[in-house]
Parts: C-alpha cells; sequence; structure tokens
C-alpha cells in the first residue's frame, strides 16, 4: 500500500509572530512567543537525569530470537561503553545496543551547570486551530533539520524531520510519570518514507521502561520492534542489577 509522503507545512504567518535575524547567515525567520513558551514547558516536563553520577548494570538482550548478554556502564558524561560476553558476537550485537544506548541517554542528561543559558528556538505556530488530537502544530526554523512539532499538555507529542533521502514521524502513544511527576518515555512509533517518492520505507514501535534507583531513573527495558517490506523483526534488551558509584 503507498503512503502518503509527509509534507513540510508551510503556513501564513498567524497574528503576534516577530521577525529574527540569523547573525550566521542573515536568513530570516519569524516566531511566535506563544509557541516558543509551549514548547520550552514541554521541554521543562521530561525527566531529566541531575547531577548524574553514571551506573552499570548487567544487560541481557535478544534480536530476532539470538541472545545475548553482557554489561554496561554508563559514566557521570555520558559515555556508555559495552562489553559483550561473548566477543565473537560483539560486531553484530554492540553497534545495534551503543546507539540505542546512547540515544536514551542523550535524551535524559541535563544540560550542565555552568553551560550558559540555552538559546531560545525560533517557533511558530503552524495552524491556527488549536483542537488537533495531537496537540498545536509548531515550525522550527533554522535548525540543522526541517523540523515541525506537535504539543499537547506539556508533552511534545509529535516530531516530523528532514533527514537526509528521508522524512521520519515519532508519534508518542504513552508517557509514564516520575516520582517528581514528569514526563518519561513509555511507548512511541517511528515512521520513514522515502522523501522523493513518498513511500513508506518502515515503521518502528519503541516500549521503554524504567527503574528507580536513587534520584534517578534508570533503563530498564527497551524494545524496538520493525516492520519493513521483508518482514516483522524483535530487537530488545533488559538492564538488571543497576549500581551507582559510591560518592566519594
Amino acid at each position: 500500500m503507498r503512503s502518503v509522503r509527509v509534507p513540510i507545512l508551510v503556513v501564513p504567518l498567524p497574528p503576534r509572530c516577530h521577525r529574527f535575524v540569523s547573525s550566521r547567515n542573515s536568513t530570516k525567520y519569524f516566531f511566535h512567543t506563544a509557541a516558543v513558551t509551549l514548547f520550552e514547558e514541554a521541554l521543562a516536563a521530561r525527566a531529566a537525569w541531575k547531577d548524574f553520577p553514571g551506573f552499570r548494570a548487567a544487560l541481557t538482550g535478544n534480536l530476532d530470537g539470538r541472545s545475548f548478554d553482557g554489561t554496561v556502564t554508563i559514566d557521570a558524561k555520558g559515555k556508555v561503553t559495552f562489553a559483550d560476553t561473548d566477543p565473537s558476537r560483539e560486531e553484530s550485537v554492540a553497534p545495534w545496543v551503543q546507539e540505542q544506548l546512547e540515544s536514551i541517554v542523550q535524551h535524559r542528561m541535563a544540560r550542565p551547570a555552568g553551560a550558559g543559558e540555552r538559546p531560545r528556538p525560533v517557533l511558530r505556530f503552524g495552524e491556527s486551530k488549536d483542537d488537533h488530537p495531537l496537540g498545536r502544530l509548531l515550525i522550527f526554523d533554522g535548525g540543522k533539520f526541517a523540523s515541525s512539532y506537535r504539543v499537547k499538555d506539556k508533552q511534545i507529542m509529535v516530531v516530523n524531520r528532514h533527514v537526509g533521502k528521508e522524512n521520519m514521524t515519532i508519534t508518542v502513544l504513552d508517557n509514564d510519570r516520575n516520582t517528581e511527576g514528569l514526563f518519561l518515555p513509555r511507548s512511541y512509533t517511528v515512521q520513514y518514507w522515502d522523501a522523493t517518492t513518498g513511500d513508506l520505507k518502515r515503521t518502528e514501535t519503541v516500549q521503554d521502561r524504567w527503574q528507580r534507583v536513587g534520584l534517578w531513573d534508570l533503563p530498564a527495558r527497551h524494545t524496538v520492534t520493525m516492520a519493513t517490506s521483508s518482514g516483522l523483526s524483535v530487537w530488545s534488551f533488559t538492564l538488571t542489577k543497576h549500581e551507582i558509584p559510591k560518592s566519594k
């Protein structure tokens, strides 16, 4: 079945938009203060690893029926090190485990103290209506990728991006709340389309579970179900025996 290409929306500017001129390339962008506030509130509502000391855990996993196990260490700066107990399979397993854990860590690490104030994003509303079931559409201008978002109830529910030869859409299905009432991802889908033809290339469904250890919500289980024209694949890993380094 042929899918519809995900477009990069071009819409008239809403009222109370402000002009911003990039100091890097003199490009003129427009932003809406309410859109910026909506996005920043969603960022602030995400659970983050503040004063993160790092951790070590045992890891067991399965790639389409092929089991593996090992250990993972994540240091205080977020560097991921995975060691498979069987070096002969590490080449086929380690790259995927490393990539997945690095993505998880990147989304949870708090902004370092002393890093300075984060530049405010350049965002504008992409439509005048605010009754979409997945939230208000925000267009991000001037970034590395052509991006848009939908935000609802202080949660980023949809991310659209154009990356190279692909368009991708992340749609959040469900989030968890941690002890502080902040959001952690529980399940979401990722669709990839050919940017030229609009053909759907693959779909991934991602499920995450978390383990509270001390002050931090650490990954406990990660499952990715991939559907392509070749069939269905399920890749997953589970982390146990989390150990936080002792304070010096």
